[in-house]
């Protein structure tokens, strides 16, 4: 009797696994019960104790990190000055619309040919449900927000060699596909193809996980 030759799998490499299988999304909620990923802790604002008075602070860059530390620490009652660098707030988060200018780094200069109302954001283009202070602060700030259409469940998929070639819905093949990773999945970790990296306190909880999302 020949022994199954035991292949190791590390938590990197299973992560990886996942993601090329099931997409960035799946590899997230799987990296929560592995300990890789954590949700969003955001009860409220920051409360700053201490006495504030004559106390002056200098915050560098005006990104969204440095503008809401500027925010709290004014609100405490320190003197606050921000400082940055580009012509502009927002860090990485920034919208161009019709008739906006930028010059790049080499001097090239690029106005916007845009229709009106029509935009792009170079940076960040969406802001994830999980990030609540974020949004706390959107609201809180009067900043707009509008929907993110990132997946239509009730759109068609085609092919012209699967299902006698009658259109299906993407909700329907989604399922489908997601009930079929994990299962594949849960058989690999229950016949522990995976390595001692994974423990089987880390298999078990992987596999409660998968039972919820397949």
């Amino acid at each position: 009797m020949t022994e199954t030759p035991h292949t190791t799998m590390s938590k990197r490499d299973l992560l990886a696994l996942i993601g090329r299988t099931a997409g960035a999304s799946a590899m997230l909620m799987a990296m929560a019960p592995l300990g890789q990923a954590h949700a969003s802790t955001f009860t409220g604002p920051i409360k700053l104790d201490g006495d504030a008075k004559g106390t002056s602070v200098l915050v560098l860059g005006a990104g969204v990190a440095g503008m809401v530390a500027a925010l709290e620490l004014s609100r405490a009652g320190y003197k606050v000055q921000v400082l940055e660098y580009n012509p502009k707030v927002g860090g990485r988060s920034w919208t161009l619309r019709g008739g906006d200018t930028y010059t790049e780094l080499g001097g090239a200069t690029q106005t916007c040919q845009f229709s009106a109302g029509n935009y792009i954001n170079p940076g960040p283009w969406r802001i994830p449900v999980e990030h609540g202070g974020l949004i706390h602060y959107c609201n809180e700030l009067g900043v707009g927000l509008e929907p993110f259409q990132q997946n239509n469940y009730n759109a068609y998929l085609h092919s012209t060699s699967a299902f006698g070639g009658k259109p299906q819905r993407y909700k329907t093949i989604q399922a489908d596909y997601y009930g079929h990773v994990a299962e594949l999945l849960a058989k690999a970790t229950r016949q522990n193809a995976l390595s001692d990296a994974v423990t089987a306190e880390d298999a078990e909880i992987l596999l409660e996980s998968l039972r919820s999302w397949g």
